[in-house]
């Protein structure tokens, strides 16, 4: 899971220690005049499974790097109902899908980003 900060100029998603081992990656932070969207999405069964840095445990967890014929896709996730996904522009990652903190709500929390959004 991740905690979602809304700064000034970015946001943050904050990963817990064990998620970073499990995803093999820190913290990432993102500017909003590189997010194209936000949306609460509950990612679907038939995600993509190919080629991965990081873990990826069916119906455990999921955490790292994925490569797929649109580019990279940055996963932190165990509850699939609960995600957050990211549209991005100009970054290393052209979607970061992450399931977000219990005292969070992701359907909130995008709407709070899309409001930021020039």
């Amino acid at each position: 899971m991740a905690r979602i900060e809304l700064e000034p100029l970015r946001v943050s998603v904050l990963l817990n220690p064990l998620d970073e081992v499990l995803a093999l990656h820190g913290s990432l932070h993102i500017p909003y005049s590189h997010i194209k969207s936000a949306r609460h999405t509950p990612v679907p069964p038939d995600w993509f499974r190919g080629i991965r840095i990081g873990t990826n445990v069916p119906g455990v967890k999921v955490a790292g790097t994925f490569f797929t014929g649109e580019g990279r896709i940055f996963y932190d996730f165990h509850d699939p109902l609960r995600c957050l996904t990211f549209e991005l522009a100009h970054e290393t990652y052209k979607q970061v899908v992450v399931e977000v903190n219990r005292d969070q709500d992701p359907a909130t929390l995008a709407t709070q980003i899309l409001s930021r959004l020039g």
